[in-house]
């Protein structure tokens, strides 16, 4: 779809929605802030790197902050250079627009029959438009701290 244009520049809409359609892990430490891996080793499960089993939230920054969306199941034995994309199903629409998320990548754990989760990292996204002036809604966004990669795929609407 082409873009109108006023004396040679792209004249761009301002967007009043956006939801979050894919995340997906780039890249990640190999091991925790100690220097241990994510996940314990455990040869029954086939897991002798321990390799985390990773899924996501999505929060804001707050003190307290409330979860908004969570992933239903996890990547099991992820490697540091696995690429892991997940597609929502059902977008998360970003309320209110603009607004400051968190994606928060964990490890899935089971010890015993009760679930527990290890916080891995964080990382945060500024969903508005962007400094380009001749892309400020594109349609994949990468951000890079503390060693984790992460891009998330974004529909925008009028």
């Amino acid at each position: 779809m082409l873009a109108p244009v006023s004396d040679g520049v792209p004249v761009i809409t301002p967007k009043s929605k956006a939801s979050i359609t894919l995340i997906q892990l780039n890249s990640f430490p190999q091991t925790d802030p100690f220097g241990q891996t994510w996940d314990t080793v455990d040869a029954a499960t086939f897991d002798t790197l321990g390799s985390p089993d990773i899924f996501f939230n999505i929060t804001i920054p707050e003190p307290q902050p409330p979860v908004l969306w969570s992933q239903l199941s996890h990547f099991s034995n992820i490697k540091e250079f696995d690429t892991i994309p997940f597609f929502l199903l059902t977008p998360y629409e970003v309320v209110p627009f603009p607004s400051v998320i968190d994606i928060n990548i964990y490890d899935y754990e089971i010890f015993g029959t009760t679930p527990d989760s290890t916080l891995m990292g964080t990382v945060t996204f500024d969903i508005d438009a962007f400094p380009d002036p001749l892309n400020p809604y594109p349609d994949y966004v990468t951000t890079e701290i503390n060693g984790f990669s992460m891009t998330i795929g974004i529909h925008w609407e009028e």
